[in-house]
């Protein structure tokens, strides 16, 4: 017999105001497609979504639903990352989307860091700034691949 953890990583109005901020990638997905050379990209921020709506709906801390939006997040940024390096490395906007994402990883680090002292908004709002933050670096990486193929 296995015991089943179903502990929520948030309570549900704080899970729900992330789950809000979700639908963020999805701008940065049309952004992608909207262009021949970026349009494979459209698959990461659409992708990010998909998984993050379907995990913060209810965030159960050990369920399949958040191991695999943690995988396609982890994914994803390493494939977009990868990316910009080999296309957009020799104009200004690789320097501002690496910095873009950097904050983003200091936002989950941050939002991991306020949520074990038991600060449980302001966790949430650096978790949510996560999602602002990189679609602002998608939007930036998919705009050098416009500028850079023209």
């Amino acid at each position: 017999m296995s015991v089943v953890d179903d502990t929520l990583a948030l309570p549900l109005p704080n899970a729900h105001f992330i789950w809000y901020n979700a639908w963020l990638s999805i701008p940065s997905a049309i952004y992608a497609y909207s262009h021949p050379k970026s349009a494979h990209l459209a698959v990461v921020p659409a992708s990010v979504c998909a998984t993050s709506l379907l995990y913060w709906r209810n965030p159960v801390s050990n369920s399949w639903r958040r191991t695999l939006d943690m995988a396609v997040v982890f994914s994803g940024v390493t494939y977009q990352t990868y990316y910009a390096f080999q296309h957009i490395r020799y104009t200004p906007a690789i320097a501002k989307y690496y910095a873009l994402i950097g904050c983003s990883a200091a936002f989950y680090g941050l939002s991991n860091y306020l949520m074990t002292r038991g600060h449980v908004w302001p966790s949430t709002y650096a978790h949510a700034s996560i999602h602002l933050v990189a679609n602002v670096a998608n939007i930036v990486l998919y705009g050098a691949v416009f500028q850079n193929h023209k």
